[in-house]
């Protein structure tokens, strides 16, 4: 074991296994190797759609980045458990002849024995070399078991964010038209109604976000399921309604901060682990209709919603979800992307 292949397999195995362990079990955050195979195949897929403004492509980078990330982990405890077993000429050797097995005969053993298939024509030497082979098949076994674990309720997360985005879509495709949708009897009671049901469903996306962190690169290809437009649009028709000139029922009031200290938990939890506030505030468009419902004045209305030290995070959101701060305000907005389909 003086080889140095013996330690550097070992290095590798222990930085496998803490990625994969604080990934799947931290509940909190994802390990290095995954934040940056994650992250930095995302930027690439957004680079290419803003090349070409293809949402489908986008749609299918989730799924596409958790198979990656799997088999990343799988190669790396196939390389890692290879380099052990290649660190001795008596770490392997053939069945029937008892002579030491090449490189290639020693991939072919280290991948039966992490898919705990058996060991076939060649087996380990004596002594160590049986103990780390069955550390090498229970490795295997609990790396798969641990992969398939963590990625089935991920599409269960998935569904639930398209439905909280349709929840909140169903109020309006804008902030201007949420606001109008909860006027109710002109205190915004409609819209506080509205709120209870969803604060528990931005808490829990909040949650499963940090319990799968992959889950925030899995977009959706229609603007109606689209989560990032919806709690943006939810957020601003909250600030919209909060600038009434006569002060909300204290009900109404109490709801609305609620829901967005809900909103802003959620968005603090994006921050720290997927995106940075943009360098500059988005533009905010003259909000006429806003300011007929609020009777305000629309450029005086713009320029207090622009002044929120959130715009700039909320432009982040959007801008990595592969959508245009437009969008936000005006649903057919054009933008730099293709028309996109709603579906």
């Amino acid at each position: 074991m003086s080889n140095p292949l013996f330690w550097v397999g070992a290095a590798l195995l222990l930085a496998l296994a803490y990625d994969a362990t604080r990934t799947t079990l931290s509940a909190s955050s994802s390990g290095p190797v995954t934040n940056i195979l994650t992250s930095g195949l995302w930027r690439i897929l957004l680079g290419v759609h803003r090349l070409r403004g293809n949402h489908a492509m986008l749609a299918g980078g989730g799924p596409a980045l958790t198979l990656v990330l799997i088999v990343t982990w799988v190669l790396l405890a196939w390389s890692g458990w290879l380099l052990v077993f290649c660190s001795a000429p008596e770490a392997v050797t053939h069945s029937t002849t008892g002579l030491p097995a090449d490189t290639v005969d020693r991939a072919y053993f280290v991948g039966y024995t992490l898919t705990t298939l058996g060991y076939g024509d060649m087996a380990p030497g004596g002594g160590v070399w049986k103990i780390l082979a069955t550390v090498a098949g229970a490795n295997g076994l609990l790396l798969f078991t641990l992969a398939i674990t963590y990625a089935l309720p991920i599409v269960s997360a998935a569904t639930e964010k398209r439905q909280l985005a349709l929840c909140i879509h169903a109020m309006g495709a804008s902030p201007e038209e949420i606001l109008e949708f909860g006027l109710g009897n002109g205190d915004f009671d409609s819209l506080a109604g509205h709120l209870d049901g969803f604060e528990s469903m931005i808490a829990g996306a909040s949650q499963k976000h940090l319990a799968y962190p992959i889950l925030h690169y899995f977009h959706s290809a229609g603007s109606v399921t689209a989560l990032p437009l919806a709690l943006v649009r939810l957020d601003l028709a909250l600030e919209l309604a909060r600038l009434r000139e006569e002060p909300l029922p204290p009900a109404v009031a109490a709801r609305i901060r609620s829901t967005q200290h809900v909103i802003q938990q959620f968005l603090a939890t994006l921050r720290g682990a997927f995106i940075r506030p943009t360098d500059t505030a988005p533009p905010i468009p003259a909000l006429e209709r806003g300011a007929r419902l609020l009777d305000a004045d629309a450029n005086d209305l713009a320029r207090r919603i622009g002044r929120l030290e959130k715009l700039n995070l909320l432009a982040a959101y959007i801008e990595d979800d592969g959508r245009d701060w437009p969008h936000v305000w005006h649903p057919t907005a054009s933008s730099r992307t293709q028309p996109e389909q709603d579906y």
